[in-house]
């Protein structure tokens, strides 16, 4: 029996990843148990698809969370522990001390370094985790730099379904919802309104782009720096061409939408929403953060350039934008690209690594 446990009481790229994990292995009828938040987004997602027990794990050292988890894998005969969160890192390891049997997986989704909190570099270098999931190669080297076993960093690289796009019923017009014309060159960007996504950046390149097509961004995500980001566009006079819409649960409408994608983040485990615009045939604009360069290849379906580069993005901004022909050519390039990092490869590779650990106890 796996045990994945994952304590985001929100929907991000971590729990899509595991939602595809989960339910891809469910269709293997492989033995498993997810335990979450209870009323969070995985929860209502999983519902009917994978067995989903509510713990409300209160914070990393939640020793009553960690009682009942020990519980349910002691009735359960759970003998491997996948986690899928920092927090939920931290309650593996408290789970593994009262059950030193167990075999413990931590995926590893972003680029930082381990913090200097004496508790945070004990449970990243402790012997008790049996294998660290990066999501990039540059998890990887990031943790090997901070001291981690590099016997224990394996890469498994965030995979995406590529059926979504071609499969998906559009449920609302976006452009028509948003009063943008049809000759607007649409400019999209996914993810969370926070410091290391760097949006600021992004909208410092746009009083930049001097050009006589149309062109509008579109900032899809939540976060605390939404207000600090609208000053800005303010501030810049570029408010007028940037459409903020908060976090929406229909995504795949507003890729369909788009024309651009762009991400300028300065940190990036890898970027599945990078993977979802190349699997919507989308040319990319993106910064070398984290393990965004991992999936892309400049000038061969995306620009890449330098965290912080607003000058040299404008000027791919302004490349695109004026160009249909190398949009289309970018566009077919990337959905090409993708077939690289589908899910299936994902599940796949992660199943080989739970079956290598647990024939060790058969």
């Amino acid at each position: 029996m796996i045990l994945h446990l994952n304590n985001a009481k929100t929907w991000r790229g971590g729990e899509q990843q595991l939602y595809y994990l989960a339910t891809g292995l469910a269709k293997k009828n492989i033995p498993q148990i997810v335990i979450g938040k209870p009323g969070s987004e995985l929860e209502s997602r999983l519902k009917d698809k994978v067995e989903f027990i509510p713990v409300n794990m209160k914070n990393e050292y939640d020793l009553f969370s960690v009682w009942k988890i020990k519980k349910i894998c002691e009735e359960r005969e759970v003998k491997l522990i996948h986690t899928h969160t920092a927090n939920s890192h931290s309650i593996g390891l408290l789970t593994k001390l009262f059950l030193p049997k167990l075999f413990l997986l931590v995926s590893r989704r972003v680029d930082f370094p381990i913090s200097k909190n004496p508790l945070s570099k004990r449970k990243y270098l402790s012997e008790k985790v049996d294998y660290f999931l990066c999501v990039s190669n540059k998890i990887k080297e990031v943790l090997y730099k901070d001291g981690v076993n590099p016997k224990k960093l394996l890469t498994v690289h965030s995979g995406i379904d590529l059926e979504k796009f071609p499969n998906h019923q559009t449920e609302i017009d976006i452009r028509n919802e948003h009063g943008i014309s049809e000759d607007t060159i649409l400019i999209g960007n996914v993810a969370a309104l926070v410091d290391h996504k760097d949006q600021a950046t992004l909208i410092r390149a746009i009083p930049m782009i001097k050009t006589k097509n149309k062109f509008m961004f579109m900032i899809i995500g939540e976060g605390e720096l939404e207000q600090d980001l609208k000053y800005l566009a303010k501030e810049l006079r570029v408010e007028d061409k940037i459409i903020f819409t908060g976090y929406k649960k229909n995504i795949l409408d507003y890729y369909k939408a788009m024309n651009i994608f762009t991400l300028t983040s300065k940190e990036e485990g890898l970027g599945t929403s990078i993977l979802d615009a190349m699997s919507a045939s989308l040319p990319i604009i993106a910064t070398r953060g984290g393990g965004i360069a991992e999936m892309l290849e400049k000038n061969s379906g995306s620009f890449l350039e330098n965290i912080g580069d607003y000058t040299s993005l404008t000027k791919d901004f302004i490349k695109l934008i004026e160009s249909e022909k190398l949009r289309k050519e970018f566009g077919k390039l990337n959905k090409e690209k993708v077939k690289e990092f589908s899910v299936e490869n994902t599940i796949e590779k992660t199943l080989q690594i739970y079956n290598s650990l647990l024939r060790t106890t058969k």
